[in-house]
């Protein structure tokens, strides 16, 4: 396989169309391992959905496997890297809220033992640098504390995601993501998701934003086929989902995942 092929999933005689809409920079494909090994870091706290998902739903896996259980693993340690990224961006959000009268600050998560979280890490393959890294968060802190986030709502937010997943003709489960066009974390991978409309459900504002901000189509003829599965993981509330200064209160968020199975 050439290098160029490499970078996309092997669909035989099909051939994948992505299109980005809305806020989403593009679309890409990556490899589920590049996530979980810490090759490409997510925003806010994204890898919760894909660790939820792998742990708990997905029911064509042998989850009994080490591969599996490996995997697993990884995914754990970099939501938690995830969630001391967002930590590190509340605390020095908290510095801007109190010069504004007013504005209430983060209440901060008990502190993440940063030197076991890195070792465990590197135990598992696990590369921490892009979540440890400091050198986005003058932009990212830009972004949570500009006048839009510091037009506090004082409650918990609502929002809701859709992960996409690709699984190969070779077995190898790639994820289809957006490049954030906007801060935190611009630039970086992303679910397609956004906020949840009054009296909209979780899922129907993930189907919704996923039309909204990714075109997926398959095109082509030949022997290969594929199923499409969809699975609402439950939602979940966080004090530490979301850094912006507008989500103090914490956010909830739901998700679906749109699992496509290629096969000869």
């Amino acid at each position: 396989m050439s290098d160029s092929k490499a970078l996309m999933p092997n669909l035989g005689e099909l051939e994948l169309q992505l299109v980005a809409k809305d806020d989403a920079r593009f679309v890409r494909m990556v490899r589920l391992s590049d996530i979980a090994t810490g090759k490409f870091a997510m925003p806010f706290g994204h890898p919760w959905f894909a660790l939820d998902y792998y742990k708990n739903h997905n029911s064509s896996a042998d989850h009994s496997t080490e591969a599996y259980k490996t995997l697993v693993s990884q995914l754990e340690v970099v939501y938690q890297l995830s969630c001391s990224r967002n930590h590190r961006l509340m605390a020095k959000g908290n510095t801007v809220l109190a010069q504004h009268p007013g504005k209430k600050l983060f209440v901060l998560p008990e502190a993440i033992d940063l030197d076991n979280l890195r070792a465990q890490a590197l135990a598992l393959g696990v590369d921490p640098s892009k979540y440890l890294d400091e050198t986005t968060d003058e932009d990212d802190l830009a972004q949570c504390a500009n006048d839009w986030n510091l037009n506090q709502n004082l409650v918990c937010g609502k929002a809701a995601d859709n992960v996409q997943i690709i699984t190969d003709l070779d077995g190898i489960d790639w994820l289809v993501l957006i490049v954030r066009q906007f801060g935190p974390g611009r630039s970086q991978l992303a679910w397609a998701g956004g906020f949840v409309d009054k009296d909209e459900t979780f899922k129907a504002a993930a189907l919704r934003e996923k039309d909204e901000e990714t075109e997926v189509s398959v095109s082509g003829a030949g022997n290969t086929t594929f199923d499409i599965t969809t699975t609402e993981l439950a939602s979940v509330r966080k004090s530490d989902w979301d850094p912006r200064a507008k989500f103090v209160e914490g956010m909830e968020v739901g998700a679906v995942v749109t699992h496509y199975r290629f096969r000869c």
